[in-house]
């Protein structure tokens, strides 16, 4: 019997009532109900326990573990062999008809998707043939040749001829004790299946087909046809909800769950692209504690614990070479007998780079036992890239590394239960991994080989993004999120159908470029039912339904304004009919700005408070000048004493680096004189050899640029520099200015380039910037309205400590052109004339400024307070931390945090 009606029918229902029946009778071996993936098999089971059943394994089966039982002897390629065995036939037979196309993966993937339609057609490079008429298809068609040739030879047979052997068996075995067949969540069958259909109905006592209607066409048209009504209207709710980002979808749909009164296992989330929202959705559900589980299996490769192994073994075919092995050994998987000193050892790793071998991670690694040791354990795969060896010697040495370089750690007890599953997931994706070696040594490419590591490497890649991860989740009260394909026997009480905008939901379909819509017609008209793009957009609309006849009481339908890029996505045109509800609200995760972040001004208890003290006896005008950026920014930096990572080598010759030569140069010239080109370019040197730089193009040009703008410098001023007439000059003069306000009194420290007192005893400061005219200006203006204080902090500190009277301050600028901006109270030196109340009022303002900054610090203040968001985007390092801009981009969808 066909079982023909629309989504939301019943039909499933009455395929688990007869599957129910048959059970509680004691005839479950009678019967058999076969579904077309894992996870329907899954949810179809849970459903019967859920009725008070146990199900027998065998009752319940995928087709594929259904004909896998029924053909034990015969051999089914792996999907890394195939496409292995593909880019052989591609270079063998048409490496001229493809041209630059023929060794990418994107044309192996459309060649094979092009062969399993055809075979699921019921079609062999025989039938294709006398379709091809030009190049390309006539290359195609070798190439398919070569490919069924290949497997002939190695005895294997692709998944559509294991089916049709299935049917035969069926025919000449029958079916053992199966007298009822069930067939449910199919929407087509391949030319193979409709045989095996045929087989199970010639054999069974009883066959029922569940379909959806409307179908082109059904199978076994000689069974008896029972056509259901659709569901009966149970005033379901239907919500249209645009959002300004994917972002903020997401962050809907979770403030919707949340906001229920139902409990999590009654929402579904349904997904058309699951690639565009699946990591999406993990993070935002996670960060704000949903339980949820997606119904798919994610690919092998993608698990962090394979991605780490993956990475020694690339760096070991690569030499060893220093970013990504530093990478790989200060990951958290390396084993934790290594772990002690490992920040430290990166960083020393990181300050000899570049390099490549073990030759630098040998003299990183004095002083650091630990680590040592493990250099030593590395040396023995040190030749691996000139070795060749049989797969299986491969295999063997790659697990052994296994076993020294990839650790799972339990997670301590009690924790969250996220952790023990990633836990679980961690072990499942290593045996997963195991196996994928083994496999790897074993593809028929291999037998009686020796091959160098590189290839052995290439196939163990391809194996492993061509496996999937499947990692058992038995949690009950979770929001279950589906791809749509696994959504079709589901009914849930709300559902939030995603990304329904146009390309997406429905996805956009182009012609083929092997063989377009006319030749698939033609290819029709010979009795090869392949589908053309209109049968394809027919496909998306039957999805749609079944998409939005899966909520019984409230149906939300969501989609984004722009993608993951800022680019505007168009409405989808499934949506025609259906009004827009509202804006998504703006949903705020977390507050990154709350002041509930920074403890109030005793708060803290007094060991903390005597340990903060004890941590921050003295500041740095940097220091203040970082706690006014942000309190967060001088906790991590300078109480605890965080450091980022060293930059990379192309990036250690910055702004900061190259002004610190200036200085040295400026300082050096200035207390023995002598040429300062010479003196730049020994400070040079020494730098580039203390950042482990090799001398390139770009160090020489910089070197270069350095030196013409100190030779012009020292040109236009007398060497060394002399103070003008009147004036004595002092430089580069350790100073200190005590907060006297605050009860432990302390400094703040300063290094001051340059100083001029006259006769009168008034001072000028002077700061050096390796800058162009543009900055020095913007520098000065900074100053002047209170966003900086240097200057104001080396004039408070002379004044303190020597008595003199401060009269201005300036800036000079040597990068480019020697620029001045400045202002002194008599506006000498060609300085800008400013008021002596004036400067005054900034002093004063400065030293407030610093007393808050230092008071707040040893208050305990570290709450995530920005001044300037810029800065966080462009400099800071503890963003990842802190998380200031987690939530929406564009502020329409979460708040910072």
């Amino acid at each position: 019997m066909l079982l023909i009606g629309p989504p939301g029918s019943g039909k499933t229902d009455r395929v688990l009532d007869t599957v129910e029946r048959a059970i509680r009778s004691g005839r479950s071996r009678e019967v058999q109900l076969l579904v077309p993936t894992a996870s329907m098999k899954r949810h179809l089971v849970n459903r019967l326990a859920r009725r008070g059943l146990m199900v027998p394994v065998r009752a319940v089966s995928t087709v594929s573990e259904f004909v896998k039982g029924l053909t034990p002897g015969v051999q089914e390629t792996h999907a890394a062999a195939e496409e292995r065995l593909l880019r052989q036939a591609i270079r063998g037979t048409a490496t001229r008809a493809f041209g630059q196309q023929s060794g990418s993966r994107g044309l192996r993937g459309r060649v094979a998707a092009l062969m399993s339609e055809f075979w699921a057609a019921g079609a062999d490079s025989y039938s294709v043939e006398a379709a091809a008429r030009n190049r390309r298809q006539r290359a195609f068609v070798a190439v398919f040749r070569e490919y069924e040739g290949t497997l002939a030879r190695l005895g294997y047979v692709h998944h559509n001829q294991r089916i049709a052997r299935a049917a035969s068996r069926i025919r000449d075995e029958g079916l053992g004790p199966i007298r009822e067949v069930l067939v449910d969540g199919f929407d087509r069958f391949t030319r193979q299946q409709e045989e095996l259909l045929e087989a199970l109905a010639e054999q069974a006592e009883r066959i029922v087909v569940a379909l959806p209607a409307d179908l082109p066409r059904y199978p076994l048209p000689a069974l008896k046809q029972d056509m259901l009504p659709p569901g009966p209207d149970s005033g379901r709710e239907t919500e249209v909800i645009r959002a300004a980002t994917l972002r903020s979808e997401v962050l809907e749909i979770a403030r919707q769950v949340l906001a229920s009164d139902r409990p999590f296992r009654e929402h579904a989330v349904v997904l058309r692209s699951p690639e565009k929202y699946a990591a999406l959705i993990r993070e935002v559900f996670e960060t704000l504690r949903i339980p949820y589980l997606l119904w798919n299996r994610a690919p092998l490769a993608e698990h962090g614990a394979v991605r780490h192994f993956l990475r020694w073994l690339r760096a070991v075919e690569r030499g060893f070479p220093g970013e990504e092995t530093v990478e790989a050994m200060a990951a958290p998987l390396t084993p934790a007998e290594y772990g002690e000193g490992m920040d430290a050892f990166d960083f020393a790793v990181r300050d000899r780079l570049p390099g490549d071998g073990l030759a630098i991670f040998r003299q990183a690694a004095e002083g650091f036992p630990l680590q040592r040791r493990l250099v030593r354990r590395l040396e023995r795969c040190e030749g691996w890239r000139l070795r060749r060896w049989g797969a299986r010697r491969w295999a063997r040495e790659c697990l052994a590394l296994l076993g020294d370089l990839l650790e799972l750690r339990p997670p301590v007890e009690p924790g969250p239960s996220r952790r023990i599953r990633d836990w679980r997931a961690a072990i499942a994706a290593r045996r997963a991994l195991c196996d994928a070696i083994e496999q790897a040594a074993g593809l028929a490419e291999f037998r009686g080989r020796r091959v160098a590591f590189a290839a052995f490497l290439e196939a163990l890649e391809d194996v492993l993004r061509a496996s999937a991860l499947s990692v058992p989740d038995q949690r009950y009260d979770v929001v279950h999120v589906l791809p749509i394909l696994e959504a079709r026997q589901w009914s849930i009480p709300v559902a939030f159908v995603c990304g329904l905008a146009e390309g997406w939901f429905p996805r956009r379909y182009t012609q083929d470029f092997l063989f377009d819509d006319e030749d698939r017609e033609q290819l029709k008209s010979r009795g090869i039912p392949v589908r053309t793009t209109r049968d394809r957009a027919a496909e998306e609309r039957y999805l749609y339904l079944v998409a939005s006849t899966l909520a019984t009481r409230r149906l939300v339908l969501t989609y984004p304004l722009v993608d993951d890029l800022g680019k505007p996505l168009a409405r989808s045109t499934l949506l025609a009919g259906r009004e827009d509800s509202r804006q998504a609200a703006r949903t705020q995760v977390a507050d990154g700005k709350s002041p509930a972040l920074a403890p109030p001004p005793g708060a803290l208890p007094a060991d903390l408070r005597e340990a903060l003290a004890e941590r921050n006896r003295g500041f740095s005008v940097s220091g203040i000048q970082r706690f006014r950026q942000c309190p967060y920014l001088y906790f991590s930096g300078n109480t605890l004493g965080l450091q980022g990572r060293p930059s990379k080598p192309d990036e250690r010759l910055d702004g900061a680096e190259l002004g610190t030569i200036v200085h040295r140069t400026l300082e050096s010239w200035n207390r023995r004189s002598g040429d300062v080109g010479n003196i730049l370019d020994r400070e040079f040197g020494r730098r580039v050899e203390r950042l482990h730089l090799a001398e390139t193009f770009r160090t020489e040009r910089l070197r270069l640029a350095l030196r013409a703008d100190l030779v012009r410098f020292a040109s236009e001023r007398a060497a060394p520099m002399q103070a003008p007439r009147g004036k004595r000059a002092y430089f580069e003069r350790n100073g200190s200015y005590r907060i006297e306000r605050l009860e432990s009194r302390p400094e703040v420290r300063c290094r001051i380039d340059r100083f001029d007192i006259d006769d009168s005893r008034r001072c000028v400061v002077t700061d050096y910037k390796y800058a162009r005219p543009a900055r020095v200006r913007a520098i000065l203006k900074e100053h002047l309205d209170g966003s900086q204080l240097q200057l104001l902090i080396y004039l408070a500190a002379i004044e303190q400590d020597l008595g003199f009277e401060p009269s201005g301050m300036a800036l000079c600028g040597l990068r480019g052109e020697t620029s001045y901006e400045g202002v002194a109270v008599d506006g000498t030196g060609g300085l800008r004339p400013m008021e002596a109340g004036e400067l005054r009022a900034l002093l004063d303002a400065a030293r407030e400024e610093a007393a808050a900054a230092a008071a707040g610090v040893l208050d305990g203040a570290i709450g995530v307070l920005p001044k300037d968001e810029g800065f966080c985007e462009r400099i800071c390092e503890f963003g990842s931390v802190c998380r200031v801009h987690w939530g929406d981009p564009q502020g329409s969808g979460g708040g910072g945090g």
